[in-house]
């Protein structure tokens, strides 16, 4: 099956954020015989106004990709994006999607904090009051502020993946954990590169995406805010092939990635820990029944 152009992505990595996915997409991305979007996330299906724009747009993103194996790209949304799974099937059913999963209070402290640290909300008197400022978060429609204030809501990953194989058949989702992409590299790339059809190949692992802080807050706000005042108003103004091409070239993502320097995280304590394990109790259970994966 191909789309415009010769065109059709057969792999998505879906998340879940904070989990590895930007060390997996550097992995995946040395493959000979894949080729991934020109940026590493693309958030096509999340994102109403990128939809609205069709799968030329989309494609646009993968010109050098005629014929390859592989054709991948990433949107950290998706996994718990429950309303794109449809449009995802609808593009191409025999999607392959990947998911990077890690300790799901690891996971909700590592976003809780990135959230802070990027100013996408104010920090809590304690990172379990996000447990109760997130009750209604399931009400939130914009996908974007679900991801930014849904710290537990995004490590419930029965719930989410649940959403999933009930429309994608089990086979077409591979559920990978990050402690093997640190600790069993040999195990990890063995399940990665058969479910994908693939030779395996000694790539090496960088870890990227360490706990950072802006060094400039105004400059983050500029670049990934969607709501930032000045940002709006420079899209208002740019014509639509121009902030296409600036989109495709990366930039953005570049110009972020400068602005970051790398902060030590204070650690839980044990008591919060268990606290916070206990939010997800049933969760983790239905996870391990279900899909076979513990943490």
């Amino acid at each position: 099956m191909t789309g415009q152009g010769g065109i059709k992505v057969n792999t998505l990595i879906i998340g879940a954020g904070r989990s590895g996915t930007t060390t997996l997409y550097s992995y995946l991305k040395a493959h000979n015989d894949v080729c991934f979007s020109y940026i590493k996330e693309v958030p096509f299906f999340s994102i109403d106004e990128h939809y609205r724009k069709g799968e030329k747009y989309y494609h646009s993103f993968f010109r050098k990709c005629n014929c390859m194996p592989v054709i991948a790209s990433a949107d950290t949304y998706l996994l718990m994006d429950h309303d794109a799974i449809s449009r995802i099937f609808a593009y191409n059913p025999d999607m392959k999607i990947i998911v990077m999963l890690r300790d799901p209070v690891a996971r909700a402290y590592s976003s809780y904090n990135y959230s802070v640290n990027f100013g996408h909300h104010n920090a809590y008197a304690s990172f379990l009051d996000s447990m109760e400022v997130e009750k209604e978060i399931t009400r939130e429609s914009d996908i974007v502020k679900r991801n930014n204030m849904g710290h537990f809501y995004g490590s419930l990953y029965y719930e989410h993946l649940s959403k999933w194989t009930s429309v994608f058949p089990r086979q077409q989702l591979l559920l990978l954990k990050m402690s093997d992409l640190k600790d069993d590299l040999q195990k990890f790339s063995w399940e990665l590169f058969s479910f994908l059809n693939l030779p395996d190949y000694e790539g090496e692992v960088d870890k990227v995406n360490a706990a950072a802080v802006p060094k400039n807050m105004r400059l983050e706000k500029l670049f990934m805010d969607r709501d930032n005042l000045p940002r709006r108003f420079i899209r208002k103004l740019t014509p639509r092939p121009v902030k296409n091409l600036i989109m495709r070239s990366g930039v953005v993502d570049k110009l972020h990635e400068a602005n970051r320097k790398v902060q030590s995280v204070v650690p839980l304590s044990k008591e919060d820990i268990k606290m916070a394990m206990h939010y997800f109790k049933d969760d983790l259970q239905l996870l391990k029944k279900e899909f076979k994966i513990e943490f």
